[in-house]
């Protein structure tokens, strides 16, 4: 019923997966150069020297909110198609004799609720991260 989803996804899926596989190789080689480049120094000393911003221990911190993110996301997600299924059971009642015409209408009833209640769950949690770190 959702096929219209399905390769946009996978193709999405994919690319990041490819995306986050080249940056990790990239980052990795520059690494290494910086760690050869600090090695080939003589006169400098290196004990003062802070690489944590490089290599990646404060990414943490800015990805504080992730889970709040996802979650609020995945809540509008199963709300939107938990609405698209009510309104496509009251509209149609039944599912027999399903036409082309009506299986198209309802799959644009879950598409619309779904990325409408999956936006809905993203702003509220964007709503709910700024009014904690107001708190702070």
């Amino acid at each position: 019923m959702m096929e219209f989803i399905t390769v946009p996804l996978t193709f999405g899926i994919g690319a990041y997966a490819f995306y986050k596989v080249i940056e990790l190789f990239v980052r990795k080689k520059e690494r290494l150069m910086l760690v050869d480049k600090l090695n080939t120094l003589d006169n400098v000393n290196t004990n003062n020297i802070n690489l944590s911003g490089l290599f990646g221990e404060t990414k943490t911190l800015q990805n504080q909110f992730l889970t709040l993110r996802i979650g609020s996301l995945l809540m509008g997600l199963g709300l939107g198609l938990l609405v698209g299924y009510l309104i496509v059971h009251i509209s149609f009642g039944g599912f027999r004799d399903v036409t082309w015409d009506i299986r198209q209408t309802q799959s644009v009833i879950y598409g619309a609720s779904t990325l409408l209640f999956g936006g809905m769950g993203l702003i509220a949690g964007f709503v709910t991260e700024m009014k904690m770190k107001n708190k702070k």
